[in-house]
């Protein structure tokens, strides 16, 4: 009977274990996340004053439309 306590035991502790991996694969997939989308802000930002400084450049030299 003690080896039947003892292998219940043992499989409820994997699947515990299992458990905490599997919050901390996504605690880590949400940090990827997060950082996936500061990058994305920041190309965005880059690409507006990328922008803007052409806009600059043409309006200083009288060609295009801005």
């Amino acid at each position: 009977m003690n080896d039947w306590i003892k292998a219940s035991l043992d499989a409820q502790k994997q699947m515990l274990d299992a458990q905490q991996q599997a919050l901390t694969i996504g605690k880590n997939a949400v940090g990827t996340g997060e950082a996936l989308a500061q990058a994305q802000e920041a190309s965005k930002r880059a690409i507006e004053a990328n922008l803007a400084a052409w806009q600059a450049w043409t309006r200083l030299w009288g060609v295009g439309p801005w």
